[in-house]
Order: structure tokens, then sequence, then C-alpha cells
């Protein structure tokens, strides 16, 4: 399977995933093939007609799709637009996935040597990392996470399938979180998170709103999907992968 190298992120357009150090990030389906382009074409400039025919096979769509899916790849790579690491914006241009250079062979060996005190800080680094892992194998009991069928409260069967279908996306996000037993519906443990989901009508488009919280408990974290039906996969994986950083102690 191909992947490509982003800073500390590895993607994989066969599974549309970025995965970091153990973590998982699911990329809508034009957001990955978009990177996907950019990957294929390193440093160099891929123009909106570009993207938009090999994305969108050059359908007539917003003019606003391929900034939206480029805002959303940003968002999911942690980039910032206004200084970029990874994808830049060239105006009335296009588009480009930032490369780093390599090291100039022609650099003597010792030009290239670490710093001491760089090397004392990555000392310290790894001594703190390795605490780090002793403390979370040493851990006896790790978070639990419940996750309940999303309940249709919009009062149209209609979407009845979509409630059906962001269920099954919130439970297959939820066994992807690192470090998080996962239950379907109930757990044997008192002190679970219990992650209640409603599909609404919100300005015209459905969502699905997320609350978590412990039985008898404040709520600890909500949640909510907000561009309509054909973006509640991703708002769901998204929510999700933030919830996940909120169990972790």
């Amino acid at each position: 399977m191909t992947t490509h190298n982003i800073g500390a992120w590895t993607f994989e357009p066969g599974t549309n995933e970025l995965r970091r150090e153990g973590e998982r990030r699911r990329l809508e389906h034009r957001a990955a093939a978009t990177l996907e382009l950019l990957c294929r074409r390193p440093g160099e400039i891929v123009t909106t007609e570009d993207i938009l025919a090999q994305v969108w096979n050059g359908r007539a769509i917003s003019p606003n799709s391929v900034p939206v899916v480029i805002s959303d790849l940003r968002q999911a790579l942690e980039d910032d637009a206004r200084s970029p690491r990874f994808i830049e914006t060239l105006p009335k241009r296009g588009y480009r996935l930032m490369v780093e250079r390599p090291a100039d062979p022609r650099t003597p060996p010792s030009a290239r040597r670490f710093h001491p005190a760089l090397l004392t800080l990555i000392a310290l680094l790894f001594a703190l990392g390795a605490a780090l892992a002793y403390v979370t194998l040493a851990r006896p009991n790790p978070p639990v996470l419940v996750v309940r069928p999303v309940k249709n409260v919009t009062g149209n069967r209609a979407y009845d399938p979509l409630a059906n279908a962001s269920s099954a996306v919130l439970m297959t996000e939820a066994e992807q979180l690192s470090g998080v037993q996962v239950f379907r519906g109930s757990s044997p443990r008192r002190d679970a998170v219990i992650l209640e989901s409603i599909l609404i009508v919100w300005d015209g488009r459905p969502e699905v709103m997320m609350a978590a919280q412990r039985a008898g408990g404040p709520v600890l974290w909500t949640g909510m999907t907000m561009r309509g039906e054909q973006r509640i996969p991703y708002g769901l994986a998204l929510e999700m992968h933030r919830l996940g950083q909120r169990l972790r102690p």
C-alpha cells in the first residue's frame, strides 16, 4: 500500500486515513483525493482547475468547494493557513504541498553535528517519554466509553437510516480511540462514560449532537456535526477524536 509522509503524519490513500503515533484520523473522500493529488506532486503548484478535474471529474460545483476541502485538510493536519507547514496557498495560482529540503551533502559533517544543549534536551525528552510510557503501562483501569445508538428526534422517520448509519460510524470511530475500552449500549463498570447522541434538524440540515457523561454526574463533553448530511461521517470522526483527547487522563 502506497503511503506518504507529511511531517509527523503518515497518509494512507487506500484507507483515507492520517496516522501519527497510534492516532488515526479519517478524511472525507474528496479531502483524501485532494491530499493524494498534492502528495503526488510535492513542491509543485496544483491549480484549482487540476483539483476540480481530478477530484470532482470536472463537474460544476460551488466556487468554495476546493477552499473548504483545503481548510478541512489543514484542520486534520493541524496546519495554519497564516503560517503553513504543510499546505501553502498561492493566491490565484493554486496550492502546494510543502516539502522539507534535505541537508546539503557539501556541508562538512562537523557543521551538521547537534549542539550539546540540543543533545541534552533530546536525552531529557527520551527520559520523559520513558517515564510516561511506564505510567501508561502501569495504569490498571483505562477509561471506558459506552456508545449508545443515535436517536432520531427529528420527527421524520425518513431520517431513521441516517441515524442508524451515524450509529455505525460512531462505534467504528470509538473503537479506534487509543487507550479507551469501548462497549456498545452498556458496561460492567460504574465509572464508564456514556455517550448519548441524537439526530436533529439544525438550520434546515440534519446534524448529530453528542454528549458524554458518567452516570449521575455532570456532562464531561459535548460535540456536534455542523455541515449537513454529506459531512456527518467526517464530523463524527473529528468529534470522536476530540472526545478521545478528553478521556485521556
